[in-house]
């Protein structure tokens, strides 16, 4: 399975005609590993769509709306996407017509998604029965701060034998935000949520895997009670109005192995850079995987955290591109 964070494919609120040649860019530089997946995941930053009046006032840096094609979705599925995440704060930037003409357009694609209230997306994949829940800190969807409910959802998840994902989009945003602790988050004095006890308490309630979105940077990888929760897989795809500058330069890809009876393999992250152009390319500096441990060694909260392997060479470059993107 492959997890990467949040998607933005051009923005046909900004743009009348995106040029056709932008579908085979999007995805070029890691078709393969997208394509060669059992599973491949990412969050839907926005709606898919050509109509609907945005329900925010983008311009002053504070908001951003985002609409994309609604033959995106087609793209989506055809690049080798199964399954996306609507649970997030620009869901709605195109009001309800703007959210039922996505889920509309990815049922209609083949690609399954969660989010929506009472929804839960089934997969199953060489005999392993697969269950997603999608949470958000928006109060339109399945919330990270009713850890009572959600606990209850994933143990019903659980009951049937499936291997349980949860994914969330919560946690503030920016450089700094690489950083989270065991506490809730705040962003311009919106309640963000405390996506530790969130992510920790869907695993004690069964939950085989956890992986955030949100931040739009990379954050620590924990292993808690032998089941990964990766907190944030920062940008995936940027084109439309992603950030891609500083820490937000650098990204990852989850590689997630099981066996047919849910028993973890492997857990492997796979670097990403962006060109000019806000579009991923592998990372043979491996930036992106060196700042996940680094963010794990030196943790705010305590816990165990995943330390993923990197070449010896490249450590003094490293060095030198963090203290440039900190500032």
């Amino acid at each position: 399975m492959v997890f990467g964070g949040d998607i933005v494919l051009g923005n046909n609120y900004v743009v009348d005609n995106i040029p056709a040649s932008w579908d085979e860019r999007y995805f070029a530089g890691v078709r393969s590993i997208i394509k060669d997946a059992d599973i491949a995941f990412g969050n839907l930053e926005g709606v898919l769509s050509e109509r609907g009046e945005t329900t925010k006032t983008p311009g002053g840096g504070r908001q951003f709306a985002f609409r994309m094609p609604s033959r995106y979705s087609a793209l989506l599925r055809d690049e080798g996407f199964d399954i996306m995440n609507v649970a997030n704060n620009h869901a709605y930037d195109f009001g309800e017509s703007g959210f039922r003409d996505t889920l509309m357009n990815l049922k209609a694609s083949g690609i399954a998604y969660v989010g929506p209230r009472d929804h839960l997306a089934t997969l199953s994949v060489r005999g392993l029965n697969v269950a997603m829940l999608g949470f958000s800190y928006s109060s339109r969807f399945p919330s990270v701060f009713d850890l009572e409910q959600n606990t209850e959802l994933v143990r019903q998840a659980k009951s049937g034998g499936a291997y349980v994902i949860v994914t969330f989009h919560a946690g503030a945003e920016g450089p700094a935000a690489i950083w989270h602790e065991d506490k809730e988050e705040m962003f311009f004095g919106e309640n963000r949520g405390n996506v530790v006890a969130f992510a920790r308490a869907m695993v004690d309630a069964g939950a085989d895997l956890v992986v955030g979105h949100g931040p739009h940077v990379l954050r620590a990888v924990e292993c808690y009670k032998d089941r990964p929760i990766a907190y944030s897989l920062g940008n995936f795809v940027g084109v439309g109005g992603l950030s891609a500058k500083k820490m937000a330069a650098v990204s990852a890809l989850l590689e997630v192995t099981v066996n047919t009876d849910g028993i973890l393999q492997s857990l492997e992250l796979v670097s990403l850079r962006f060109n000019e152009q806000k579009l991923p390319e592998l990372d043979e500096r491996e930036f992106g995987t060196r700042l996940v441990n680094q963010l794990g060694q030196q943790a705010k909260f305590k816990g165990t955290f995943v330390e993923f392997p990197v070449r010896e060479i490249g450590d003094k470059t490293f060095e030198r591109w963090l203290r440039s993107a900190s500032h």
